[in-house]
This record gives C-alpha cells, sequence and structure tokens, in this order.
C-alpha cells in the first residue's frame, strides 16, 4: 500500500474513532441511539485501561525490565542507572494514571450523573491521556536535564517495535 494511501487510511481511522466518542457522548443526552453508544464507549474504555495497567505494572515485577526502561533503552541504547531508576518510576506513574482513570471512571459512573460519566469516559480521555504525556516530558526536562531525551516520535517508534518483537518472540515460542 502506498504511503500516502496507509496514513489516509490512518487519518479517516483517528477521525472516525473520534467522531464515535462524540456520538456516544452525545447519545447519553437523547441522541437516537439511547446509551448503548456510551455504554460501549465505556467499557472499551475500562478494558484499555485494565489491559495497560496489567501489563505496565506486570514489567514492574521482580527480575522483569519494566517497560519505559526497555524502550529508552531501544532509543538511547546502554542506560546509566539513574535513567533506569527514573524510568522505573515513569512506569509506576503510569500505572497510577491507569488506575487513577479506571477509579474515577467507576467512581462516576456510580455516584454522578451520566452524561459526567460519559463526558469523562468519552471526551476528556484523549486530553487526559495527551496531558500525561506531556508531563511526563515536562518533569524529565525540568527534573532530570542531564538525563537524555527523547522525542514523543522517537518514543513511539521504540515502544512499536518493542511490541512487534515481543509478537515475534511469542509466536516464535509458541511454534517450539
Amino acid at each position: 500500500m502506498r504511503p500516502a494511501l496507509r496514513r489516509a487510511g490512518k487519518g479517516l481511522i483517528v477521525a472516525g474513532c473520534v467522531a464515535w466518542q462524540f456520538w456516544a457522548h452525545d447519545s447519553v443526552g437523547g441522541g437516537q441511539g439511547g446509551t448503548l453508544p456510551a455504554v460501549l464507549s465505556g467499557l472499551l474504555h475500562a478494558a484499555c485501561y485494565l489491559f495497560l495497567l496489567w501489563y505496565f505494572g506486570s514489567t514492574l515485577a521482580p527480575g522483569r525490565e519494566p517497560i519505559v526502561t526497555r524502550v529508552a533503552r531501544r532509543v538511547h541504547g546502554t542506560l546509566e542507572p539513574p535513567m533506569e531508576r527514573f524510568t522505573r518510576r515513569v512506569t509506576v506513574a503510569w500505572c497510577v494514571f491507569f488506575g487513577a482513570q479506571l477509579a474515577l471512571s467507576a467512581l462516576l459512573l456510580a455516584f454522578a450523573p451520566l452524561h459526567a460519566w460519559s463526558f469523562f469516559v468519552n471526551l476528556l480521555n484523549l486530553p487526559l491521556l495527551a496531558l500525561m504525556f506531556v508531563g511526563q516530558f515536562a518533569f524529565h526536562a525540568i527534573r532530570h536535564p542531564d538525563l537524555p531525551r527523547a522525542s514523543p516520535w522517537q518514543v513511539l517508534r521504540a515502544f512499536r517495535k518493542d511490541a512487534s518483537r515481543s509478537r515475534i518472540s511469542a509466536n516464535s515460542a509458541e511454534v517450539r
């Protein structure tokens, strides 16, 4: 597939996902779809954050390399001990973020009006995720200016390579 077509396809997928989120939230306010789209979005939100919490948290187990450390190693090569400590703490911070997203979503669902929960799950989700990324990069730049930094694009590329290598090694382990 041509790169321009691939980018356009990805753009359409992103636009469709964003449109779904707005439609799902609008459905709570009396739109024709009822609350089903909002509920489906809420289930997807919970499933994604539970998976991310489990995935990031499982890499913090003894004898495992934290996911942020692994990605930093892919970007920078060998890491000094201060960078390893920092990336471990960043992995913990992401786990706290994922857990807070789940807890706040559950509390809003239980105690707030449905439109407030839907607003959080459908419309605030991506801005809060972006804010976490920005906060992480700002904290790194301010608190640890001596540690190596990477652009968000380098991080995403390394994370994608890590995920594809994990799939390849998992598939080769299944074959054995």
